[in-house]
């Protein structure tokens, strides 16, 4: 009976090549007796002493339990679910689709929402329904209550969730990957004030809907800004909704109103949108222009001089990290959020 799951030390190598289970040395070694010895208990053979049959029986039913235990560890599906701008949006997509061409043996689904068709009951109830498909979920979302409810629930339900990007932190989350938000927006008001040492004027901050991590961009431009380049005040907020057309509509309605704005920030998606109302409002090249994610748009902005500097960060590494978190939370190995080295470019030094 135990030949349907012992391979034998003279199996041919295309039956290797599909065994999993444990081999005629590996009980040996496990029982500390000899192969011949096994391969006598396999068979049914006379000639073994009870005591030693069973130490081979026992070593058999553990090294096979250690294989099923083993294979139903391995993850096979991961989830990402976003909430994003579609540009940014775009580009998590490739690195999904690029990490899953080389790793075939996973699949990974992919739902996004965009940032102004959000509705949090909607992703909450994505988010349990993804858990009853898949191993981990890697997902992009702003806070909300009902969101970290359904975050939490799916944890609870050992289901590991990572977040990317922008954190969930009061969810139950079981990690964390990106960049540290906090010092992206103190770098951006870092190169805003040497930028302009002696500008007198309004700084713009563009945001979006309620991501945390735009909240630390925030928080970190704000703070540096205060304390060591007093001379620039921050006076109004525009909301992006991480897209290009509206950027561009509240931006170009906000700039025909001031004319005394010497730099904007976006903390958010919609760069195109910005960088064309500061075109239509003839100030490009007198108003600093900073903003987030190397793409494909945002390389041609720097180029043309419409962008001054752009904060990334490797999209392809977060991916890649957030898949490795969930896969020692499914192996009940220690998890530990992973921080992305901040990136920076200009027209000078862009991808």
């Amino acid at each position: 009976m135990f030949n349907q799951f012992v391979m034998s030390d003279d199996s041919t190598m295309a039956e290797r090549a599909n065994w999993k289970g444990p081999t005629v040395t590996d009980i040996a070694k496990a029982a500390g007796v000899s192969t011949a010895t096994v391969d006598r208990v396999l068979n049914q053979r006379s000639g073994v002493r009870e005591v030693t049959r069973s130490k081979v029986m026992l070593a058999i039913e553990r090294l096979s339990s250690d294989e099923r235990g083993s294979e139903s560890r391995r993850i096979r599906r991961v989830a990402f679910i976003t909430e994003a701008g579609p540009t940014f949006t775009g580009l998590v997509e490739r690195a999904v689709t690029e990490f899953a061409t080389q790793h075939q043996d996973m699949v990974c689904s992919f739902d996004s929402v965009a940032t102004a068709d959000a509705n949090a009951t909607a992703l909450a109830q994505l988010i349990e329904q993804r858990a009853e498909e898949a191993e981990g979920i890697v997902l992009i979302a702003p806070e909300d209550p009902l969101i970290n409810r359904a975050v939490r629930s799916v944890t609870g339900q050992g289901i590991p969730v990572v977040c990317l990007t922008t954190d969930l932190p009061n969810s139950g989350r079981t990690g964390y990957v990106g960049v540290d938000q906090t010092s992206a927006g103190a770098t951006a008001a870092f190169f805003m004030g040497r930028m302009l040492p002696k500008a007198n004027g309004r700084i713009l901050l563009v945001v979006s809907a309620p991501y945390r991590g735009l909240e630390e961009r925030e928080v970190g431009f704000r703070r540096v800004l205060r304390a060591d380049f007093p001379h620039l005040h921050i006076e109004e907020r525009v909301n992006s909704k991480d897209d290009s057309a509206y950027s561009y509509e509240s931006v170009k309605a906000y700039l025909e109103e001031h004319s005394d704005v010497v730099g904007i920030y976006n903390a958010a998606g919609g760069n195109r949108g910005i960088a064309q109302a500061i075109r239509d409002a003839q100030l490009q090249g007198s108003v600093l222009f900073i903003g987030h994610e190397i793409t494909e748009h945002t390389r041609q902005l720097l180029d043309s001089g419409d962008m001054d500097i752009v904060l990334g960060h490797d999209i392809d590494a977060e991916v890649s990290a957030s898949i490795e978190l969930i896969r020692a939370a499914v192996e009940g190995r220690e998890v530990t959020s992973r921080q992305i080295p901040l990136l920076t470019y200009t027209r000078y030094s862009s991808p």
